[in-house]
């Protein structure tokens, strides 16, 4: 029997799917590559699977542009020569699929690019004789180091655990947060995939195991880094508290025992000051909420200006004093005692001592 010889169209389609891996590579290679050159500090410190996959994608890159390359001169060859290969039809039933997942994770990379902490923010993850800076894999601590006036140490007790905005240089929050660390309290910022926290919503629950000795947890974050933190709040009675830097819960919150701050900005562009009002129903009735005159979004960390913002009225300095002060005060107002959920634990006093000048903010609720 005669082997069926292949259509001119069947050509087509076929050197057309090579032509398009070769063009969609490119992109495999382009993205990953603008990424890490423009951003190599935070992507080099950020959460390793950002890492990973934008590798990944672009060694994947590499040897698809070579094999579209080498399928397009095979294929123009055996044109030249009168050979007509038959098609193989597998081929496009695999390679679209895969083909629109590597595209769809590529673009994902790109939007992902981190905003990079700011120089005063990556000074501020320096250990020093009041604040020693622990770096894991997926996450950072500062760790307060304080002593009494006879040089025994004095172990912490209370710890927040807090999640970065979306696409946040995780290490931008380190200046805003260290004078939490130098006033006794352990400060833990979680790395995400990507920056994304939903990515990875239950990191915070792994935290509390790294410190047996802090018997009190507050879980808190940034704008969506807010979204888990709530979550993991809600339903976890290991954190007491939780804290939300200009961000707003999902859902109501159903756990009448914690405590909740809220703090935001009059001038935030993007968390409004209507969505914050919007959200106070779905927070406990005595939470508090702090407004910082003259705040914006991007004042809850050290990076840069975000597109979309508000223009501020105040200093970032002034704003970040008052952010932290309201943090401050509000984990030194905790009740003492065993954290809910960790039967054994020794009952613990409050954490830092005073709690620090009164910022000046609106207080509702």
């Amino acid at each position: 029997m005669a082997q069926r010889r292949t259509t001119r169209p069947e050509r087509r389609s076929s050197g057309a799917l090579a032509a398009v891996w070769l063009v969609a590579s490119l992109a495999l290679v382009a993205v990953p590559a603008w990424v890490g050159l423009t951003r190599p500090d935070p992507m080099l410190n950020g959460h390793p699977v950002t890492l990973v996959i934008g590798f990944a994608l672009l060694v994947t890159g590499v040897v698809g542009a070579i094999c579209a390359v080498v399928v397009l001169v095979d294929r123009l060859r055996r044109r030249r020569g009168g050979d007509n290969p038959p098609r193989r039809r597998w081929r496009t039933a695999v390679s679209v699929p895969v083909l629109v997942l590597l595209l769809a994770t590529t673009g994902f990379l790109g939007w992902s690019r981190p905003f990079a902490a700011d120089p005063v923010a990556l000074q501020a993850l320096d250990t020093t004789t009041t604040v020693r800076v622990v770096q894991r894999l997926t996450s950072y601590t500062l760790f307060p180091t304080r002593e009494t006036r006879t040089g025994a140490a004095i172990p912490p007790t209370t710890g927040l655990v807090f999640y970065p905005g979306a696409r946040v240089d995780a290490r931008a929050y380190a200046a805003l947060l260290r004078p939490l660390a130098e006033a006794g309290y352990v400060v833990v910022v979680v790395k995400e995939p990507f920056g994304i926290g939903l990515l990875d919503p239950g990191a915070a629950r792994r935290i509390p195991a790294l410190y047996p000795e802090v018997t009190r947890w507050v879980v808190g974050g940034h704008s969506l880094g807010g979204i888990p933190a709530a979550t993991v709040a809600d339903d976890d009675r290991t954190f007491t508290g939780l804290v939300l830097y200009a961000s707003e819960p999902a859902g109501t919150l159903t756990r009448t025992d914690l405590r909740v701050l809220s703090v935001s900005g009059s001038k935030d562009g993007l968390e409004t000051p209507d969505r914050i009002a919007a959200a106070r129903d779905r927070l406990p009735a005595d939470a508090t909420a702090v407004v910082v005159q003259g705040g914006v979004h991007a004042f809850f960390g050290d990076y840069g200006n975000q597109p979309g913002d508000g223009v501020p009225t105040v200093s970032r300095e002034r704003a970040q004093q008052q952010i932290a002060a309201a943090t401050q005060k509000f984990l030194a107002a905790l009740p003492a005692g065993t954290a809910p959920g960790r039967p054994g634990a020794t009952p613990s006093g409050t954490a830092g001592g005073t709690s620090g000048p009164s910022p000046s903010a609106t207080r509702t609720g």
